[in-house]
This record gives C-alpha cells, structure tokens and sequence, in this order.
C-alpha cells in the first residue's frame, strides 16, 4: 500500500511566513471610556513598511479613530462653554441657564476619552494620507526605533503572476479581547496584566479572484481593488497583511463579504408547529490589492521592497 509522505513544504507551507510576518504585523489598541464611564477597546493590525516608521493600515480603523476624537473634542468643547457661563457674574442666573441648554450637549454614551496603542508605548501617528474607496491609510509612528523590526516586508509586484489559486495565509489578533481601566489622575488607560503581547493568529484561505468595488460605508463611489480568499476576515485582522508562503505580502485585510449559497435547510422546530429556516452564506475575506497599496507609496516617495 502507498501512502502519503508529505513534503518539507506540505508541513511547513506558513510557518516561514508567520515568523517574517511577525515581525512586522503590530497590533493596534483603541482604547475609550465613554461618559458613563465604560472603558472598552477595538484590536485591529498595522504593516510597518520600512525603518522610518512609514505603516499601513485599513482605512476604516481609521475611520473609527476619528469618530472617537470627534466625540472627545465634543465633550471639552461643551465642557469648557458651560465653565465659562458658570464663571460669568455679569449674567443673570436664568440667562445662564438658557444658554447652557441651547448648547449641544454630546449625546448619552459617547466617548469622552480615548487612546490609541500603536504596538509601542508612547509612539503617534503622523504624517496621515488615508484613501476611503481603497480603504488603505498610510501614516508614520514617531518616535520609532528602527532596530525594533527584525525583518522590513516585501509587497507583491501586481503586474508579474499575480492570478488566483495561490493559496495565502491572513495575520492579525482576532479571538482576543482587552478591557482597559481609565486612571483619571493621569488621565490615561491601563491595559491589564496579560494583555500584551497580543497572540497573532494565521488563518489560510485561497485567492479566488481579484474584486473592483466601492468599499462599504465609504463617501465616494469610487471602486476600490481587492482580492478575495476563500477564508473570511475576522474582528481583530483589520489592516493586518495578507502573505503568500515566503512572506510576501500580496494585501492588506479590508473586509468580509458574506454570499448567499441559496441554501436554507429547516431548524428543528423543536415542537412548534412552524418550522424557521435558516440561510446559509459563504463568508470571504477582501484584502487591499497591492496596486493601491504600491500606487500609494509611491505617490507619497516612501521606500519599500517588492517581489516578483
């Protein structure tokens, strides 16, 4: 009887990947309380492009960045008006009041802090370019220690072989969950012990096919690019890379899509007399296709490595 060997690479198709990739996929920590004073926090994932501090990342996380400094700024900004009616003797009392009601007090639950841990203590974005329909942002940590990243990426060159079938591996931090406290005499979050490191988690999926379309929730009906893989996105990927087996970063994680397969087998009714159905879908991940990504780095003069 034959049976089957399998070969050096069959057993390690990702493992080369996940160590080159670790090394420059960081974790990004939006951390906010709200004004009930619940601290909660999103995971998504950052691609340090190159020694100064240049990173990619989704579009909508930043999106969601500045939702919350939006709410932040909302808050001082009605804080610091209704201080300066209350320090007013001028006003009459009533005068003071009616005013204060006709400021727009931010509404119930919206965040009144938050912070961003971009895989380093103390390090800001800057320099931000972000592209909605692309749903790609480029920024630069500062300050930032070049000798941190052991190994820089190499992003695939879009004209040469680039079609579907190649089977890719997807790197984030999904299935893992931080709940930050909010010290008010420092005015800053803590993470809990055992948060950080954060565990990267590889999921492998087929490139199916490449996609042109609007990127969900974006202003502009520009298409984007994207390809699609077999396996979906999950919480906590967004903005990581998308890697062939040496590495090769062939896209950035953007979305999930859900199709329909048109199958909607019975659920047990469990007794009643009316049996519900239930959908079935394909769930697909959508990476940020490498031309935007390249196009992007070069519109703005940042160094990178590419690979045929």
């Amino acid at each position: 009887m034959n049976t089957f060997q399998p070969t050096r690479t069959t057993k390690t198709m990702f493992a080369k990947a996940y160590r080159i990739a670790s090394c420059f996929t960081l974790p990004v920590v939006i951390s906010s309380r709200s004004d009930k004073g619940v601290c909660k926090s999103t995971i998504g994932a950052c691609v340090v492009v190159n020694r100064d501090g240049w990173i990619l990342t989704s579009a909508h996380l930043i999106k969601e960045i500045q939702r919350q400094q939006d709410s932040v700024m909302k808050h001082s900004t009605y804080g610091d008006d209704v201080r300066k009616l209350e320090q007013d003797t001028v006003a009459d009392k009533r005068f003071r009041k009616s005013k204060v009601r006709a400021f727009q007090r931010p509404s119930t639950g919206s965040v009144r802090n938050h912070s961003v841990w971009w895989g380093r203590d103390g390090a800001q974005l800057r320099d931000l370019t972000v592209l909605p329909a692309a749903d790609l942002a480029l920024g630069r940590l500062q300050p930032f220690a070049p000798d941190s990243i052991a190994h820089y990426p190499a992003f695939k060159n879009p004209t040469a072989d680039y079609s579907p079938g190649r089977s890719l591996c997807r790197l984030g931090f999904p299935f893992h969950e931080i709940k930050p406290t909010f010290d008010q005499e420092k005015n800053a979050f803590v993470l809990p012990q055992g948060a950080v490191p954060l565990p990267l988690f590889p999921l492998e999926g087929i490139f199916t096919r490449v996609v042109t379309a609007p990127m969900p929730g974006a202003n502009e009906s520009v298409p984007g690019k994207f390809i699609e893989t077999s396996s979906p996105g999950l919480m906590g990927q967004s903005g990581g890379p998308i890697v062939d087996s040496q590495g090769v970063v062939w896209a950035l994680q953007s979305h999930t899509r859900h199709y329909p397969l048109g199958f909607s087998p019975p659920v047990p009714d469990q007794g009643k007399s009316t049996k519900q159905k239930e959908h079935q879908f394909l769930n697909v991940g959508l990476g940020i296709h490498t031309e935007s990504i390249l196009n992007l780095l070069n519109s703005r003069s940042v160094a990178h490595q590419t690979a045929d």
